[in-house]
């Protein structure tokens, strides 16, 4: 008898590779992914799940990438011959900046070592990052909340900053989140270190110029004016469970991915899409699986709004990408199917083993993609 030996790894064992479509409902267009355990491959995918296109870059990622319209990669990449500022740095921080043309070669870069998590390009052309900064010892032992005793290896706190940063490294605007956010306000949550206050994992620009902020460990979400740097916005864990993404829909909501790990009012963890109106603070829309658990990712992630009014959803922990209609309905769904591993399992625990991960995804329609003919025929 002849026995085939059972793949350990329990998400490739469910299955890769495209799950479910419904040409009639789903959007269409391409999907960009870069999975987070990779050596530096991008990968835009077709609506049946074959690669239309794939970088393969030098550096390995800092999170994620994303496309302009003129299929220019914005991506962010992970510096490694650095040194940690404590444990978890290594799975997060990026620190490379690139603009790469389809071909792989990168046509402009920037460098900063504190960048982390999440970077986008400004409409004046500039870079918006997120960074850290020591904070100041009075300030630090007024936060509270997190895991008693987990500060950084030097007893030190890092915060969250943002800078408006040239692409020669120069850097026109600061925002300090200890400089303009009150600690008491802005507890870190019980189960999470003390190394990073508040941890920021968003920064993208509004259509009024100011900057929105997503920060994780406290559950909470701001809008900066850039003009003040005062906060002119702010949603928090009344709403809000370690969520990833917010950013600004065309209609002025903000669309979040909440990632629900340690949400108060249930003892069940399952993550949801909500649409945020500003002026309220209420939920104008959601997507929650039925039963809700079978939509879970503890960490990373993100949604975004589709052109046809559908959403589509990054569950990066477990790499599985899939578009929704406004009733709810999968209409397209896909699982990341390389695996990778990082080395000695860094920084914690959800980082050991082969995992198809993801950061963020993104859909694109033909007015980011007409350059996919002329990069085939090279």
């Amino acid at each position: 008898m002849t026995t085939t030996p059972v793949d350990q790894n329990t998400l490739r064992r469910r299955g890769t590779g495209l799950r479910a479509h419904d040409p009639a409902r789903s959007y269409g267009g391409h999907t960009l992914y870069t999975p987070i355990a990779g050596d530096g491959e991008v990968y835009l995918i077709d609506s049946d799940g074959e690669i239309a296109h794939e970088w393969k870059l030098a550096h390995p990622p800092g999170r994620h990438a994303h496309l302009l319209p003129d299929g220019t990669l914005f991506y962010q990449g992970k510096q490694t011959d650095t040194e940690p500022l404590f444990p978890i740095w290594d799975v997060y921080h990026g620190g490379i900046l690139q603009l790469v043309a389809p071909d792989g070669s990168v046509l402009r870069e920037a460098r900063h070592p504190y960048h982390h998590h999440d970077a986008s390009l400004l409409a004046n052309g500039n870079l918006i990052i997120l960074a850290v900064e020591p904070v100041p010892p009075a300030f630090a032992a007024r936060i509270p909340g997190g895991i008693p005793g987990s500060e950084a290896p030097d007893g030190r706190i890092w915060g969250d900053v943002v800078y408006e940063m040239t692409w020669s490294g120069e850097i026109v605007w600061r925002w300090a989140s200890f400089e303009h956010l009150t600690p008491e306000e802005t507890p870190l949550n019980r189960h999470f270190a003390r190394e990073h206050w508040p941890m920021a994992n968003t920064v993208n620009e509004l259509r009024d110029g100011s900057v929105m902020v997503g920060f994780r460990s406290a559950s909470t979400a701001v809008v900066i004016d850039r003009a003040t740097s005062r906060v002119t916005w702010r949603l928090g864990p009344d709403v809000l469970a370690q969520q990833h993404y917010p950013h600004e829909l065309d209609g002025g909501t903000v669309l979040v991915f909440d990632n629900g790990s340690y949400r108060d009012d249930t003892s069940v963890p399952y993550s949801r899409v909500i649409e945020i109106d500003r002026a309220t603070r209420e939920i104008v829309w959601s997507y929650e699986d039925n039963p809700p658990q079978n939509f879970y990712s503890p960490y990373m992630s993100s949604a975004q709004r589709l052109p046809n009014g559908n959403t589509f959803v990054a569950e990066g922990s477990f790499g599985r990408l899939f578009e929704v209609t406004p009733d709810g309905d999968v209409v397209w769904e896909y699982v990341v199917p390389q695996f990778g591993a990082f080395a000695n399992g860094t920084g914690m625990e959800s980082s050991r083993g082969a995992q198809n991960a993801v950061f963020r995804a993104y859909r694109y329609g033909p007015e980011h993609t007409s350059w996919l003919a002329s990069a085939r025929k090279r």
